[in-house]
């Protein structure tokens, strides 16, 4: 069973976009995860938004990355720069 982790980032009006996935892009996780996605999404008719599109091996494996300095600077990040919602299941 894998643990999948997605989240849509509406970024701020005036946000820097290329910032936001670059910030996104430096908290993937170093082991533990089989797919790591961080894109803008295409359809931009209610802004930008970056998608991040994540599978790990197991909930402890994402527990594990969620408390890591990488993922809390991009929390730091992406909190003074946009909101977002986030899916979590188990596949």
């Amino acid at each position: 069973m894998s643990y999948r982790h997605v989240v849509l980032f509406k970024l701020h009006d005036g946000a820097d976009a290329p910032a936001a996935v670059a910030a996104l892009e430096a908290a993937r996780p170093r082991s533990g995860a089989s797919r790591w996605v961080i894109t803008p999404s295409l359809d931009d008719r209610k802004g930008t938004v970056i998608v991040e599109d994540a599978t790990f091996a197991d909930e402890e494996a994402f527990d594990a990355w969620r408390k890591s300095a990488l993922h809390l600077a991009a929390v730091a990040h992406m909190r003074a720069n946009a909101d977002w919602l986030v899916g979590d299941w188990v596949e």
